[in-house]
């Protein structure tokens, strides 16, 4: 598995130790050592990605991206090797199609 395309590890925050997701291959193992009461919809995203990726089914890109959603939501996401940190919420209009486009039918 090669490393993400940044060159930057992600850093992801479990119980207090910091970790380093390199790959596809870490952010799997990762995931199958989450707490099962704290697995739901988003976690099983994040693990069905990356069961894809590494079976070649989705890029490896994509599968991070979902990776990271699923840390974000988690509030795991550790920026710039400080403490986990939440990223502010999104606004409902943040999601809404632009003015003028149609939705899709």
């Amino acid at each position: 598995m090669g490393t993400m395309k940044t060159g930057v590890p992600l850093k992801v925050s479990l119980d207090g130790h910091v970790e380093e997701i390199e790959n596809v291959s870490d952010a799997a193992d990762f995931l199958q050592r989450w707490p099962i009461e704290r697995r739901g919809h988003v976690y099983r995203s994040a693990l069905n990605a990356c069961s894809a990726a590494i079976a070649a089914q989705i890029s490896q890109a994509d599968a991070i991206k979902v990776f990271t959603g699923f840390a974000r939501v988690a509030g795991i996401l550790v920026a710039g090797g400080g403490p986990a940190t939440m990223l502010e919420q999104r606004t409902v209009q943040s999601r809404l199609p632009k003015q003028g486009r149609q939705m899709p039918k």
